[in-house]
Protein backbone atom coordinates (compact mmCIF):
# COMPACT_ATOMS: atom_id res chain seq x y z
CA UNK A 1 0.00 0.00 0.00
CA UNK A 2 2.77 2.69 1.25
CA UNK A 3 4.42 2.10 -2.40
CA UNK A 4 1.35 2.44 -4.61
CA UNK A 5 0.81 5.82 -2.65
CA UNK A 6 4.28 6.80 -3.01
CA UNK A 7 4.26 6.21 -7.08
CA UNK A 8 1.01 8.11 -7.22
CA UNK A 9 2.84 10.79 -5.81
CA UNK A 10 5.73 10.73 -8.41
CA UNK A 11 3.47 10.44 -10.86
CA UNK A 12 1.62 13.13 -9.90
CA UNK A 13 4.62 14.87 -9.99
CA UNK A 14 5.40 14.18 -13.30
CA UNK A 15 2.30 15.12 -14.99
CA UNK A 16 2.41 18.37 -13.59
CA UNK A 17 5.95 18.81 -14.96
CA UNK A 18 5.02 17.75 -18.17
CA UNK A 19 1.85 19.71 -18.60
CA UNK A 20 3.51 22.55 -17.38
CA UNK A 21 6.40 22.00 -19.63
CA UNK A 22 3.66 21.63 -22.49
CA UNK A 23 2.01 24.96 -21.69
CA UNK A 24 5.39 26.72 -21.78
CA UNK A 25 7.10 25.27 -24.73
CA UNK A 26 4.42 23.63 -27.06
CA UNK A 27 4.45 20.11 -28.85
CA UNK A 28 8.25 20.37 -29.14
CA UNK A 29 11.60 17.81 -28.02
CA UNK A 30 11.91 20.64 -25.24
CA UNK A 31 8.39 20.34 -24.85
CA UNK A 32 8.83 17.27 -23.24
CA UNK A 33 12.18 17.55 -21.77
CA UNK A 34 14.32 16.84 -25.04
CA UNK A 35 17.64 18.36 -25.14
CA UNK A 36 17.07 19.05 -29.08
CA UNK A 37 15.26 16.86 -31.56
CA UNK A 38 18.56 15.51 -32.80
CA UNK A 39 19.28 13.20 -30.33
CA UNK A 40 15.12 12.80 -29.82
CA UNK A 41 15.28 11.36 -33.35
CA UNK A 42 18.68 9.31 -32.70
CA UNK A 43 16.92 7.16 -29.94
CA UNK A 44 13.59 6.57 -32.08
CA UNK A 45 15.94 5.38 -34.52
CA UNK A 46 17.96 3.20 -32.26
CA UNK A 47 14.66 1.69 -30.95
CA UNK A 48 13.28 0.55 -34.16
CA UNK A 49 16.08 -0.20 -34.89
CA UNK A 50 16.10 -3.63 -32.59
CA UNK A 51 12.51 -4.06 -33.45
CA UNK A 52 13.56 -4.39 -37.52
CA UNK A 53 16.16 -7.26 -36.13
CA UNK A 54 14.28 -8.84 -33.84
CA UNK A 55 10.94 -9.50 -35.05
CA UNK A 56 9.46 -12.82 -36.14
CA UNK A 57 6.38 -10.85 -38.02
CA UNK A 58 6.63 -8.65 -41.20
CA UNK A 59 4.39 -5.63 -39.74
CA UNK A 60 5.29 -5.01 -36.08
CA UNK A 61 2.60 -3.46 -33.73
CA UNK A 62 4.60 -1.20 -31.26
CA UNK A 63 3.12 0.33 -28.30
CA UNK A 64 4.75 3.67 -27.43
CA UNK A 65 4.53 3.88 -24.26
CA UNK A 66 4.92 7.41 -22.55
CA UNK A 67 4.30 8.93 -26.27
CA UNK A 68 3.97 12.42 -25.39
CA UNK A 69 3.08 14.38 -27.90
CA UNK A 70 3.46 11.88 -30.65
CA UNK A 71 6.75 12.15 -32.12
CA UNK A 72 7.65 8.59 -33.05
CA UNK A 73 4.48 8.16 -34.94
CA UNK A 74 5.97 11.91 -37.03
CA UNK A 75 9.33 9.71 -37.58
CA UNK A 76 7.91 6.38 -38.68
CA UNK A 77 5.41 8.23 -41.01
CA UNK A 78 9.16 9.94 -42.47
CA UNK A 79 11.09 6.87 -42.47
CA UNK A 80 10.51 4.34 -45.07
CA UNK A 81 12.43 1.53 -43.28
CA UNK A 82 9.82 1.88 -40.37
CA UNK A 83 6.40 2.73 -42.15
CA UNK A 84 5.46 -0.87 -42.07
CA UNK A 85 5.03 -0.84 -38.39
CA UNK A 86 1.86 -0.45 -36.47
CA UNK A 87 1.40 2.07 -34.04
CA UNK A 88 -0.39 2.52 -30.35
CA UNK A 89 0.90 5.82 -28.11
CA UNK A 90 -0.21 5.32 -24.69
CA UNK A 91 0.29 8.55 -22.21
CA UNK A 92 -0.55 9.01 -18.33
CA UNK A 93 -0.87 12.45 -19.37
CA UNK A 94 -4.08 13.82 -20.33
CA UNK A 95 -2.70 16.91 -22.19
CA UNK A 96 -0.07 15.07 -24.16
CA UNK A 97 -2.91 12.82 -25.28
CA UNK A 98 -5.38 15.51 -26.61
CA UNK A 99 -2.05 17.20 -28.03
CA UNK A 100 -1.45 14.45 -30.48
CA UNK A 101 -5.31 14.17 -31.40
CA UNK A 102 -5.04 17.45 -32.49
CA UNK A 103 -2.03 16.90 -34.48
CA UNK A 104 -3.13 13.56 -36.01
CA UNK A 105 -6.63 14.32 -36.71
CA UNK A 106 -7.15 11.51 -38.94
CA UNK A 107 -5.40 8.89 -35.77
CA UNK A 108 -7.11 9.96 -32.95
CA UNK A 109 -8.09 6.54 -32.53
CA UNK A 110 -3.64 5.48 -31.84
CA UNK A 111 -3.84 7.57 -29.20
CA UNK A 112 -4.70 6.41 -25.36
CA UNK A 113 -4.59 8.32 -21.81
CA UNK A 114 -2.91 4.63 -19.81
CA UNK A 115 -0.40 2.93 -18.59
CA UNK A 116 0.22 0.26 -21.00
CA UNK A 117 -1.50 -1.28 -24.18
CA UNK A 118 -5.15 -1.95 -23.93
CA UNK A 119 -4.29 -5.07 -25.90
CA UNK A 120 -1.67 -6.95 -26.44
CA UNK A 121 1.02 -5.97 -29.07
CA UNK A 122 4.17 -7.49 -30.85
CA UNK A 123 7.19 -4.52 -28.37
CA UNK A 124 6.55 -2.03 -26.15
CA UNK A 125 8.67 1.01 -27.02
CA UNK A 126 9.98 3.21 -24.09
CA UNK A 127 11.72 6.76 -25.19
CA UNK A 128 12.91 8.35 -22.62
CA UNK A 129 9.97 7.24 -20.61
CA UNK A 130 12.09 7.16 -17.09
CA UNK A 131 14.99 9.67 -17.40
CA UNK A 132 13.00 12.27 -15.76
CA UNK A 133 12.81 11.77 -12.31
CA UNK A 134 11.07 13.22 -9.19
CA UNK A 135 13.11 11.76 -6.14
CA UNK A 136 16.42 11.12 -5.42
CA UNK A 137 16.15 7.42 -4.31
CA UNK A 138 17.70 5.60 -7.07
CA UNK A 139 16.28 2.30 -5.40
CA UNK A 140 12.91 4.04 -5.47
CA UNK A 141 12.84 4.82 -9.01
CA UNK A 142 13.96 1.45 -10.37
CA UNK A 143 11.29 -0.36 -7.95
CA UNK A 144 8.91 2.06 -9.99
CA UNK A 145 10.19 1.56 -13.46
CA UNK A 146 9.79 -1.94 -12.75
CA UNK A 147 6.58 -1.83 -11.57
CA UNK A 148 5.21 0.34 -14.99
CA UNK A 149 7.33 -1.99 -16.98
CA UNK A 150 5.35 -5.50 -15.94
CA UNK A 151 2.31 -4.99 -17.07
CA UNK A 152 3.58 -3.82 -20.56
CA UNK A 153 5.64 -7.07 -20.54
CA UNK A 154 2.53 -8.90 -19.77
CA UNK A 155 1.07 -7.44 -22.85
CA UNK A 156 4.23 -7.56 -25.27
CA UNK A 157 4.10 -10.47 -27.28
CA UNK A 158 8.26 -10.44 -27.92
CA UNK A 159 9.71 -7.55 -25.41
CA UNK A 160 10.44 -4.58 -24.51
CA UNK A 161 12.63 -1.94 -25.99
CA UNK A 162 13.80 1.14 -23.80
CA UNK A 163 16.52 3.89 -23.28
CA UNK A 164 18.18 4.95 -20.11
CA UNK A 165 20.62 7.08 -19.79
CA UNK A 166 23.89 5.76 -18.16
CA UNK A 167 26.73 6.13 -15.61
CA UNK A 168 29.18 4.84 -13.39
CA UNK A 169 26.18 4.68 -10.73
CA UNK A 170 23.07 4.67 -10.38
CA UNK A 171 22.14 8.48 -9.42
CA UNK A 172 19.66 11.10 -10.25
CA UNK A 173 21.44 14.77 -10.99
CA UNK A 174 19.35 17.85 -11.99
CA UNK A 175 15.99 15.21 -12.02
CA UNK A 176 17.33 13.18 -14.44
CA UNK A 177 17.88 9.33 -13.73
CA UNK A 178 21.23 8.00 -14.56
CA UNK A 179 20.92 3.68 -14.81
CA UNK A 180 24.29 1.70 -13.94
CA UNK A 181 24.53 -0.67 -17.08
CA UNK A 182 25.30 -3.71 -16.14
CA UNK A 183 23.59 -3.46 -12.82
CA UNK A 184 20.11 -2.84 -15.22
CA UNK A 185 20.63 -5.99 -17.62
CA UNK A 186 21.31 -7.88 -14.56
CA UNK A 187 18.21 -6.73 -12.42
CA UNK A 188 15.80 -6.92 -15.94
CA UNK A 189 17.30 -10.16 -16.87
CA UNK A 190 16.26 -11.52 -13.26
CA UNK A 191 12.89 -10.25 -13.38
CA UNK A 192 11.65 -10.32 -17.12
CA UNK A 193 13.92 -12.25 -19.62
CA UNK A 194 17.05 -12.03 -21.54
CA UNK A 195 18.32 -8.22 -21.49
CA UNK A 196 20.91 -7.15 -24.58
CA UNK A 197 22.01 -3.83 -24.33
CA UNK A 198 24.00 -1.43 -27.07
CA UNK A 199 25.27 2.37 -26.49
CA UNK A 200 22.82 4.49 -28.43
CA UNK A 201 24.33 5.98 -31.40
CA UNK A 202 24.85 9.75 -31.77
CA UNK A 203 23.48 10.31 -27.74
CA UNK A 204 26.51 10.29 -25.56
CA UNK A 205 25.69 7.86 -22.59
CA UNK A 206 22.19 6.47 -23.54
CA UNK A 207 21.76 3.21 -23.73
CA UNK A 208 19.31 1.26 -25.77
CA UNK A 209 18.05 -2.27 -23.92
CA UNK A 210 16.12 -5.09 -25.53
CA UNK A 211 14.02 -7.30 -22.93
CA UNK A 212 13.34 -10.23 -24.77
CA UNK A 213 10.39 -12.72 -24.13
CA UNK A 214 12.17 -16.35 -23.59
CA UNK A 215 11.62 -18.83 -26.02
Amino acid sequence: MFRRVTYAVLERKLNRAYEDRLAALGPTPKGVFWRNRSTQIARFDALLNVITKVTPVANPIIGDVGCGYGAMLDFIHNTSRYQNFQYIGIDINRAMINSCKQKFPNQKHMFLIGKCPPSPVDFCVFSGTFNLCHTNNTSLWLDYMFAKLRPCWQRSRYGLVLNLLCGHKAEVKNRIFYAERQTFITDASRVFGPTHARSTPHVTGDVTFFIAKPE
